[in-house]
């Protein structure tokens, strides 16, 4: 067997030789895995505090835990006429790690030859967990990464990279466009004419690439100081967004308040698999107590099965805690704000940061904050990219159903500025947790919730759509039009409407 790690996860290879018969008949899971030849795992502590977790899989397949989910953990089996292997893939997680080192056996059963082999013997019992072998952890090198990396607020010229190395540092991200030989470099954490050397959590920002285009990327942390050469990582891959009209897909999901399991559920739909990136609408978490809850709540999930580039906004939730910077540290801009622009496929997006749950002690800072954020609003509806774009679509965490919902601020954020008509064409939100939509020029809303239906609709010259709780949407174009379609938390597509390109609305407006 073959062991070894990295920062989240234990490795366990096995290649289990067989001069007689291999019996892989016990293909199910639970007590049947322990059956025919099959491998068992034990890890634990004796003592006060003492814990003790029991993994077994079979050559058919089959696998058993005791103190652990099978949904937890993985193992993937093959048989060939004189062996067969296993690969386990346990979470680090699922061991109450306190020290270098944890309890550990294997047993191996061939049925065949009728014998039993184990590593270490326990006398009567395996769950002797006193007479346990020892398997030590060293600690991981400094430029371990630890989790990521990620491509966030993907522009057609630009895409922020971020990831979090075991111990700080002077790190880059190496970066050339498919096909070419040579790389460039871009410098993590600059400030003032250097970069910093004291930080574990690294955001390096790539600009001037080529719209629409795949970029391979690695990352490198630097040793200058200590003469020693960090190797750097495999390459990653992303794809710039589409700097002209084109036809699109894109992903959005919001309020799934950690529920991982909802969002790989989600990551498994067609839609996920159709979308060029994904747009997380905000309350990804549940509070904000510090960093780590957006690593365990959806990061690193996300990261093992989809490794497109995403755009992340704030919600409310992610301002609970006294750690709630944290979102910002992570995904913010260079200028720190939780509000920006980007394009993709001829369509104008803007993103508002005005749903926080803000220090009621300190309104003073919120109201500056507000005031910049419409300041800076003013000034994108003066640009040219969101004078000729062929869509404009806002999002934010709350958006503007109907009066009745508390959602004033995001109101007073864009009124006379986005409220006229054919200024805007489209509003996406979430945070009511139920699917709820307006259509322009009826008092009705549409959705899944009786009680917001009995809501009076707020009079705007565009459609607005939430999201629902643990579900999501599908933004397409087709032509000259943009598609939503809404789907519930059970992936059952609810709903679909349209939105055509109004030509002469755009002519007036840029002729204003």
């Amino acid at each position: 067997m073959r062991i070894f790690r990295n920062a989240t996860h234990l490795f366990l290879n096995i290649q289990a030789r067989e001069t007689s018969k291999v019996i892989a008949n016990a293909r199910k899971d639970g007590y049947a895995a322990l059956a025919g030849d099959h491998v068992e795992i034990f890890f634990g502590e004796s003592g006060e505090n003492g814990w003790y977790r029991h993994f077994a899989v079979s050559a058919g397949g089959g696998r058993f835990s005791e103190f652990a989910e099978l949904s937890d953990w993985e193992a993937v089996t093959a048989v060939a006429d004189d062996r067969w292997s296993a690969e386990i893939r346990l979470p680090l997680s699922l061991l109450p790690l306190t020290g270098e080192s944890v309890g550990f056996n294997i047993a191996r059963q061939r049925s065949a030859a009728k014998q039993l082999l184990v590593w270490v013997h326990t006398g009567s019992a395996f769950h002797n967990i006193d007479r346990l072998g020892r398997l030590y952890f060293l600690p991981p090198e400094p430029e371990c990464v630890l989790h990521g990396p990620w491509v966030c607020q993907p522009d057609s010229t630009s895409v922020e990279i971020g990831w979090e190395t075991a111990g700080a540092g002077a790190t880059v991200v190496e970066y050339r466009r498919k096909g070419e030989t040579e790389f460039r470099i871009a410098y993590a954490d600059p400030v003032s004419g250097t970069i910093r050397r004291d930080k574990s959590l690294h955001r390096a920002r790539l600009k001037n690439l080529t719209p629409g285009s795949e970029y391979e990327y690695r990352l490198k942390m630097l040793f200058p100081e200590l003469g020693k050469e960090s190797p750097a990582t495999g390459l990653f891959s992303f794809r710039t967004n589409a700097g002209s009209a084109r036809d699109f897909s894109l992903l959005l999901t919001s309020d799934l308040h950690c529920r991982t399991g909802e969002l790989m559920r989600i990551l498994h739909t067609q839609e996920a698999d159709n979308a060029d990136f994904a747009i997380l609408l905000g309350d990804m978490v549940t509070a904000s107590p510090g960093r780590r809850i957006y690593y365990d709540g959806f990061l690193d999930a996300m990261l093992r099965k989809w490794r497109k580039p995403f755009v992340i906004s704030t919600g409310n939730h992610e301002f609970r805690g006294c750690g709630a910077g944290a979102w910002f540290d992570l995904f913010a801009g260079r200028d720190g704000s939780g509000y920006f622009t980007f394009s993709h496929g001829g369509v104008f997006f803007i993103v508002l940061d005005v749903a926080g749950d803000y220090n009621p002690s300190l309104p003073e800072l919120e109201k500056a904050y507000r005031t910049r954020q419409r300041e800076w609003l003013q000034t994108v509806t003066e640009t040219g990219d969101f004078l000729h774009a062929d869509f404009r679509v806002v999002l934010s965490h709350e958006a503007l159903v109907s009066p009745e919902l508390g959602s004033h601020a995001v109101f007073e954020m864009i009124d006379g500025l986005l409220t006229g008509p054919g200024v805007i064409d489209l509003m996406i939100g979430g945070h009511e947790h139920c699917y709820c939509r307006s259509t322009p020029g009826e008092k009705a809303l549409h959705g899944n919730s009786p009680k917001l239906c009995r809501y009076p609709a707020w009079a705007l010259p565009f459609p607005v759509v939430l999201n629902d709780y643990c579900a999501h949407l599908e933004l397409s174009r087709q032509g000259d039009v943009l598609t939503v379609r809404a789907f519930d938390s059970t992936g059952k597509n609810i709903d679909s409407f349209s939105v055509a390109q109004a030509v002469q609305n755009k002519t007036d407006l840029e002729k204003v």
